[in-house]
C-alpha cells in the first residue's frame, strides 16, 4: 500500500478518537510517525495510548495550561514571560514595547517552547531586536507519535489562543502591528484562530502549511480569507506541505517541492519542509533578504534564474518586479513567485554574519 493511499485511508475520520484510530493500522501509524516527527522516531517516550484529544465546549477552560502564550523579553532567549488572564496590567508590566511589531510564533507537530525548528525563528526575531516576540506552546496536544490528535486538536488549540490574544488586544497589543507566523500545522492554527477573534490579524506568514489530513476546503484549513495579508512561503509542496496556491501571495521555492542543500538527507522531503523556517529567518535581516520574481500559478513549478537587476540589488514593487520574500514582502503583493536557491537558507557565511549554524546542512 503507497503512501498516499495510507493517507487517503486514515484522511476519512470521525471527531472519535477511537473511530479514527480503527483506520490506522499499525504500519499506517509507524509511517506518520517516521515521517511528521521532527527527530529520532526511536526516541519516543509516548505511545498513541499518550495521545491527548482536546475536547471543545464549555468543560475547556481557558487559559489551559497546555496551550501558553510566552513572551520573549530583554532580547535573551532565557528571559521569558509566560501571559496570564487574570493580571490586569499585564502587558505595560512586562518590557512590552509598543512601538515595535508583534510577532506570534506557533510551531507545528512535535513542538514546544525551545524546539526546533522554530526556536531558530524565535532566536532570529529576538536577536534582531526590532520586534516584540511571542511564541504559542501548544507542545503537549500535538506530541509524537499523536500526528492525527495534533491535527484533530488545532480547532480548540485556535479558539482558546483567539480567546488569549484578545486579551492581550484588550491591554492594549494592536491587531495592525501584529503578525501570526505559523510552521506546518501551526500555519494552520494562525488560519483557524481568525474566525474566532473579534478583530481580524493584519498579516499572517505560514511556512510550508502542513498538508496530511488537512483538506483542500476544509473548515480548519488556513485560506487567504484569514488575515488582511496572507503569505506562504511553500518549501515542500505537496508532500508535507500544502500544493497550489493558498494565500494571496505564494512563495515556491526551487519550485516548492523538494530543497537541492537536503538532497544527502535521510529524509529529504522532512528537511525541505523545515527549512521554510530558515527562509523567513533570513528575511529579517538587511541585505540578507531573498528575492522572488513572479511565475505560474502552482507550485511545483520551474523556477527562474536571477535577473542583472535582482543581482544588482536595485527593485520595485510593480507586477512583473521581483519583491523580498518573507517578512518585509509588501503587503499589498500578491501571486505567484519563484526563487533558485541552491544553497542553505540562513547558514553564516562567516564569522559575524547573520545567520544560524543549525541553518547549515
Amino acid at each position: 500500500m503507497t503512501f498516499t493511499v495510507k493517507i487517503f485511508l486514515i484522511s476519512v475520520f470521525v471527531s472519535s478518537s477511537f473511530i479514527i484510530y480503527h483506520f490506522i493500522d499499525v504500519q499506517a501509524q509507524h509511517l506518520l510517525a517516521q515521517a511528521l516527527y521532527l527527530g529520532d522516531p526511536d526516541a519516543f517516550n509516548t505511545t498513541k495510548e499518550d495521545c491527548v484529544w482536546k475536547r471543545e465546549g464549555a468543560d475547556n477552560l481557558c487559559p489551559d495550561p497546555a496551550i501558553r502564550i510566552i513572551m520573549y523579553t530583554s532580547g535573551i532567549v532565557k528571559d521569558k514571560l509566560v501571559f496570564t488572564m487574570d493580571h490586569p496590567d499585564w502587558l505595560n508590566d512586562s518590557e512590552w514595547q509598543p512601538a515595535k511589531e508583534n510577532i506570534i510564533l506557533v510551531h507545528g507537530y512535535a513542538g514546544g517552547d525551545d524546539t526546533l525548528p522554530i526556536a531558530v525563528l524565535r532566536d532570529a526575531y529576538i536577536n534582531h531586536g526590532g520586534y516584540n516576540v511571542f511564541l504559542v506552546d501548544w507542545g503537549t496536544l500535538g506530541q509524537p507519535p499523536c500526528y492525527v490528535a495534533a491535527v484533530y486538536n488545532i480547532r480548540p488549540v485556535s479558539v482558546c489562543l483567539a480567546k488569549l490574544l484578545m486579551r492581550l488586544r484588550a491591554l492594549g497589543l494592536p491587531p495592525e502591528k501584529t503578525t501570526c507566523v505559523g510552521h506546518s500545522l501551526g500555519a494552520h492554527i494562525c488560519g483557524l484562530l481568525a474566525n474566532f477573534l473579534n478583530f481580524r490579524i493584519e498579516r499572517i506568514i505560514a511556512l510550508d502549511p502542513a498538508r496530511p489530513l488537512i483538506k483542500p476546503g476544509n473548515i480548519n484549513r488556513l485560506d487567504s480569507g484569514d488575515a488582511k495579508s496572507v503569505q506562504v512561503i511553500h518549501t515542500n509542496a505537496g508532500h508535507y506541505g500544502e500544493g497550489g496556491r493558498v494565500g494571496h501571495i505564494d512563495f515556491c521555492i526551487n519550485g516548492g517541492r523538494r530543497q537541492p542543500y537536503c538532497g544527502n538527507s535521510s529524509n529529504i522531503n522532512l528537511c525541505s519542509h523545515i527549512w521554510a523556517v530558515c527562509y523567513l529567518a533570513q528575511s529579517l535581516f538587511e541585505g540578507s533578504e531573498p528575492m522572488a520574481e513572479p511565475c505560474n500559478r502552482r507550485c511545483p513549478t520551474s523556477v527562474l534564474l536571477p535577473t542583472a537587476r535582482q543581482r544588482s540589488g536595485r527593485f520595485g514593487y510593480a507586477v512583473g518586479y521581483a519583491i523580498p520574500m518573507g517578512q518585509k514582502t509588501p503587503m499589498s503583493a500578491s501571486g505567484s513567485y519563484c526563487i533558485k536557491d541552491t544553497h542553505p537558507p540562513f547558514c553564516p557565511s562567516h564569522a559575524g554574519a547573520p545567520g544560524d549554524k543549525r541553518c547549515c546542512i
